[in-house]
């Protein structure tokens, strides 16, 4: 068994939040309506691709680990939602969600593992970022 199992199987299960994060960020980019929807929705396409690019991030390390990373989705991450206040409700949980996660995950890297630790390091703050600007949405 691989030494780093445990900590392959967390990025596996977070690789798989972040595909349903993009899909489900990318869905309601394209279905907001109503005033200011252009600016909201060029947002949520933003943050569909950072969250892309934190699965590239998580492959990338789960490889560097002698993984193998998941191509499958957190079906449960992937909620529909028909209004503005909806959609900003439920990301504003998943970042909540994904930060908790990252954090915890980021307590059980070695710290002699510098790219991985700074590679969730910089996935947290993104997440971060994204909190903020969903709440200041609500």
């Amino acid at each position: 068994m691989n030494e780093h199992q445990k900590i392959i199987d967390q990025l596996n299960v977070m690789l798989r939040q972040e595909h349903a994060c993009a899909i489900r960020y990318a869905t309601h980019a394209a279905t907001i309506t109503g005033p200011a929807s252009e600016s909201i929705r060029a947002r949520l396409m933003e943050i569909s691709a950072d969250e892309i690019e934190h699965a590239e991030k998580l492959r990338d390390r789960i490889i560097a680990l002698n993984g193998t990373p998941t191509m499958e989705i957190s079906t449960e991450d992937l909620k529909a939602a028909t209004n503005l206040q909806d959609m900003l409700r439920i990301n504003i949980d998943e970042e909540r969600i994904a930060i908790t996660t990252y954090t915890e995950i980021l307590k059980n890297i070695p710290h002699d593992n510098a790219i991985l630790y700074h590679t969730i390091w910089d996935i947290i703050r993104d997440e971060q970022e994204h909190l903020e600007e969903l709440e200041n949405l609500m």
